[in-house]
């Protein structure tokens, strides 16, 4: 991955934090940037709007020829992707 830009998420990405995290995803795209990396070292929760901001994030870099990449995500965060099959869509390092 080449020239990524790397965006830490917040401690939790629910339905009161998730409105500027998906914000944050629309801008970092109208700007061009589709090699994204979502640091998710500080995040202990997400919820279903987090998920879905994560998975049109997603689907709008690779549409642009690029790639969205989750790192550092903590057990609990693991847990969430693995029951909601997420895991197998998303490419986690």
């Amino acid at each position: 991955m080449s020239q990524a830009v790397i965006y830490r998420t917040a401690e939790k990405i629910d339905i009161s934090t998730n409105p500027g995290f998906s914000e944050d995803m629309k801008e970092l795209m109208a700007e061009g940037n589709y090699e994204i990396v979502i640091d998710m070292n500080d995040t202990v929760y997400i919820s279903s709007v987090g998920l879905r901001t994560l998975l049109s994030t997603q689907k709008e870099c690779k549409a642009n020829g690029g790639r969205m990449v989750i790192r550092n995500a903590k057990e609990m965060v693991m847990k969430v992707f693995e029951v909601t099959g997420f895991s197998e869509l998303f490419t986690i390092e």
